[in-house]
């Protein structure tokens, strides 16, 4: 009798097992269809913490002084004023020369924008990139190659603005004179426009040194470049030209004393006296303007 009792139990617990076992399938073939639907996420890359490359000269001859200095900044240029969030300095640079600049992942904003700039001080010249090399956000490289290109010298940059500045002597107006004495003569052209003497040119011929060529250029009603030639006659070539320029301030900017080949300084006393005849030519002429 206990075994007919057991019996009905036992097959009523067999039928709610099987009814348990088939919700629990039906709920089990839902979840993968679910994850199924859904990629996974997938593992962000890891956000860069240096700039790294290298830098080269344009020009690999160019000879590097002991004291050139490279820098390397690494700046946000969203912010204005830029901002530099590192940079590294070499002392000389050894070219090609390579570079590291680490930094904080938190100092780096995904929305700005950051380049990375070069610049080197050497022999007395500025040599930079052309274009500024952007890096790490909107889709930039860590890692980067430049290439410094030399820049014109002050110096450089003012004799060119002499020659544009001669070239444009054809449109102004122009006055001729000449004058001699024993064992010496002149001759002189005085370039003018509607703000007075701008060009002289003077041409001295003597028995004893010679004959000079002076060329004077005026900026403002002050003397600006004198370039002055000194040779054994006229049309014959040149032995020595002495080349000065001043900025706004009187400040000697050109320089030069070429003689034999070779390129020196003009001397402090005949850049001072170069001055003083570009200043007496001025007053002499521009009355007559």
């Amino acid at each position: 009798m206990q075994k007919l009792a057991v019996a009905p139990l036992f097959l009523a617990t067999l039928v709610l097992a099987g009814c348990g076992a088939s919700n629990s399938s039906g709920n089990s073939s839902a979840t993968p269809a679910a994850a199924s639907a859904a990629p996974p996420a997938s593992t962000p890359a890891p956000a860069a913490t240096v700039v790294t490359g290298t830098v080269t000269l344009a020009d690999p001859a160019t000879t590097i002084a002991p004291d050139a200095r490279l820098e390397l900044a690494l700046v946000d240029v969203t912010q204005q004023p830029g901002v530099t969030v590192n940079k590294q300095d070499f002392t000389p640079p050894r070219f090609p020369q390579d570079f590291r600049i680490p930094f904080a992942a938190s100092a780096i904003n995904a929305k700005d924008l950051y380049v990375l700039q070069a610049t080197m001080q050497n022999n007395g010249r500025t040599y930079d990139t052309k274009l500024q090399q952007p890096v790490l956000t909107q889709g930039q490289p860590a890692k980067v190659s430049l290439t410094l290109v030399a820049q014109p010298t002050p110096a450089e940059k003012m004799l060119a603005a002499f020659n544009d500045a001669k070239r444009q002597t054809g449109g102004m107006a122009v006055k001729h004179g000449t004058s001699s004495k024993i064992g010496e003569s002149h001759s002189w052209q005085v370039f003018s426009d509607v703000h007075g003497v701008e060009f002289i040119i003077e041409q001295t011929n003597t028995a004893s040194s010679g004959f000079t060529k002076t060329e004077y250029a005026y900026r403002d009603g002050l003397p600006w470049v004198v370039i002055q030639e000194q040779m054994p006659a006229p049309n014959a070539p040149v032995t020595s030209t002495a080349k000065v320029g001043w900025g706004n301030d009187g400040v000697v900017v050109l320089n030069q004393q070429i003689s034999g080949g070779k390129t020196t300084a003009v001397s402090a006393a005949t850049a001072k006296s170069l001055h003083a005849d570009a200043e007496a030519q001025y007053k002499r002429f521009n009355k007559q303007h």
